[in-house]
């Protein structure tokens, strides 16, 4: 679930526009419009074109992520009115949507009023539910132009600092009619949904999507005489941070600006306009690079090997390399039966060796994870979680064998009242009778089981890993069947069809501050069209999720993070299969990014759009 970032900076202050630059993308956008974008309609596609286009109050520094001012003038005045507890924030002057309208208090107020409505009283989900939470988040009024109060019912560093204050806004003059109309209607929330509202709607970042052809490309046009071109950000190697904006703006903080400088960067746009030229087989879009013919290529999952064996002697292609901040992961409907049962996904989880399939089959591509946290963001990782077979059979994973792993997976099963009408027999390290005809604790056959994932034309890793985990359950007796389709058909059978399946391996790129790992399993976001896609139902777990959600000592809900982390393990709605590191290459003698040394990757902060400069011929 990624945070809005704010705008795209880059390190040269001299400005020029160059005409057109070309990106690719592997699959459609699954949506442009706002309100389906932050809700059911999530995806990463979607992210890379429409990232920067809204604002929000607060946002992440580059590369080093402080959290900083983005729409807001300076951090909050902290206060209480009552029960409530109170932020009092002032803006910023001189920023303006692409119709020349100032961003003020009115726009803030009426996206946060408006949210918690939808949400309440018509179930909107998916990232507006994670940002503006209405278990904390109460209301927010005008104090003037430039000043906004947020109403808090409670108070905690995910859902307040993390959450709301760095939540999207949209634009009241704009979205106010739309809205009130959506409420008049049977379904309010498919009404707002619809694309047509994106054609024109007002944003406030540098561009603006002028067409779209579908299957084929978008194009973005920069927005002439963007409010903020020349904003400067300066991090200083002593933790201090300066930004100065156009309008006469200036922040300081985290200390002093002074000494060595470790980053130095001033906002763009250096394109005229931006292709994102969507490919629907990877071996093209590798091509088109080659050629010349796209500057970038957009994938959370990076290159595999065969692309980067072929990319290494491509001239005026450079190759990078960050640390990943996300997972694949395979993930069961709790609301199905036999997946209801824990000992039957604790039984498939053991049968996956991590190991092999990393090592052995993978070449060394992905690396095993037994969390939700990737080990990139290591201040939240618990690294002493341990996966299913580690926790049963008490030796590292990599020592486990697979005949072990048979014999423990029979076990569970047993444990749990499961039977066969044919025992499988397991010798060694293999199965020398498969197993048939399971029957469930219910005294009924169990029926066949559909495993979705990408196709190995998006990602031959999930693919390769579906196919093992077939085989591995098919050798029991386990009657799943791995069924390799087009990602967004996932995505259809997950959210628009309200958890139309029975198991899926995707992937997730992360936040920052992990409050997806209450978003993910609590069991108010298990409703349709939200993030709690198993169906996961742990009190315990929600009582947990709270105390860190409402946590206001970063150091407390680091201890919390921990504890979550653990209980999932254990519990297993996820089996967490792996990280990959992200290997990226792009044009080196056609662009230039101001930094390439980001957790995970150029991809995760949009390809910078604003930052990005043409290279001088």
């Amino acid at each position: 679930m990624r945070k809005l970032l704010g705008i795209s900076l880059v390190l040269l202050t001299v400005f020029s526009i160059a005409a057109t630059l070309n990106y690719a993308l592997y699959e459609e956008p699954k949506t442009l419009n706002i309100w389906n974008y932050y809700g059911p309609g999530t995806t990463v596609w979607s992210s890379y074109v429409l990232g920067g286009r809204w604002g929000s109050l607060y946002t992440y520094s580059d590369q080093r992520f402080d959290y900083i001012p983005s729409f807001a003038a300076d951090m909050p005045q902290k206060g209480k009115e009552g029960k409530l507890f109170v932020y009092t924030i002032k803006l910023r002057k001189g920023v303006k949507w692409s119709d020349g309208t100032p961003f003020t208090a009115d726009d803030v107020v009426f996206t946060i009023n408006t949210v918690l409505k939808l949400i309440k009283d018509y179930g909107l989900g998916g990232n507006w539910a994670a940002s503006y939470d209405p278990q904390f988040v109460d209301h927010a009024s005008k104090v003037d132009d430039y000043t906004v109060k947020i109403y808090f019912k409670k108070l905690g560093l995910a859902k307040v600092e993390f959450g709301a204050l760095m939540g999207p806004i949209v634009q009241k003059k704009y979205w106010e009619p739309i809205v009130n109309e959506a409420l008049k209607q049977k379904n309010p929330l498919q009404y707002l949904y619809d694309e047509k509202w994106a054609a024109n709607e007002p944003v406030v970042g540098a561009f603006q999507i002028v067409k779209h052809e579908k299957g084929a490309f978008l194009e973005e046009k920069a927005i002439p005489n963007y409010y903020d071109r020349g904003f400067e950000e300066i991090l200083y190697k002593n933790g201090a941070v300066e930004l100065k904006a156009p309008s006469g703006w200036h922040w300081t903080g985290y200390g002093k600006p002074e000494g060595d400088i470790s980053l130095k960067v001033v906002t763009g746009p250096y394109f005229d306009d931006i292709i994102y030229k969507i490919f629907a087989e990877r071996a093209v879009a590798i091509t088109s690079l080659i050629k010349g013919d796209v500057a970038y290529i957009f994938n959370p999952l990076g290159l595999q090997k065969g692309e980067l064996d072929q990319l290494k002697g491509a001239a005026g292609v450079k190759i990078i390399t960050n640390a990943s901040n996300g997972f694949r992961y395979l993930a069961f409907n709790m609301r199905r039966y036999p997946m209801n049962i824990k000992e039957f996904r604790q039984a498939i989880a053991v049968l996956i060796d991590r190991n092999f399939l990393t090592q052995r089959i993978l070449q060394g591509q992905a690396i095993p994870m037994a969390t939700v946290v990737p080990p990139g963001n290591a201040f939240w990782h618990n690294p002493n979680v341990k996966t299913m077979a580690e926790r049963l059979l008490g030796k590292p994973d990599s020592q486990i064998s697979m005949g072990e792993r048979y014999r423990e997976a029979v076990k569970l099963l047993k444990q749990a009242g499961f039977r066969w009408l044919i025992d499988p027999k397991i010798v060694g390290n293999k199965v020398v009778r498969k197993g048939k005809g399971l029957i469930g604790p219910d005294g009924k056959p169990v029926k066949p089981l559909e495993l979705l994932a990408p196709g190995p034309g998006y990602d031959p890793m999930r693919a390769t890993t579906a196919l093992f985990i077939q085989d591995w359950a098919n050798e029991l007796g386990i009657p799943i069947k791995a069924n390799l389709v087009d990602f967004n058909y996932i995505v259809q059978k997950i959210w628009d069809e309200n958890y139309n399946y029975d198991m899926y391996i995707l992937g997730w790129g992360l936040g920052i501050y992990p409050d997806y790992i209450a978003d993910f399993f609590h069991s108010r976001r298990a409703g349709p069209g939200d993030f709690n896609t198993p169906g996961y139902m742990n009190p315990k777990f929600d009582k947990l999720a709270d105390e860190f959600l409402e946590a206001t000592d970063i150091n407390k809900a680091r201890e919390l993070a921990f504890k979550l982390q653990e209980m999932i393990a254990e519990d297993v709605p996820y089996v967490v299969l792996f990280t990959t590191p992200i290997y990226e290459a792009y044009r080196a003698d056609m662009i230039k990014f101001p930094y390439t040394k980001v957790l995970d990757g150029l991809q995760s902060v949009n390809g910078l759009p604003t930052a990005v400069m043409p290279v001088s011929k």
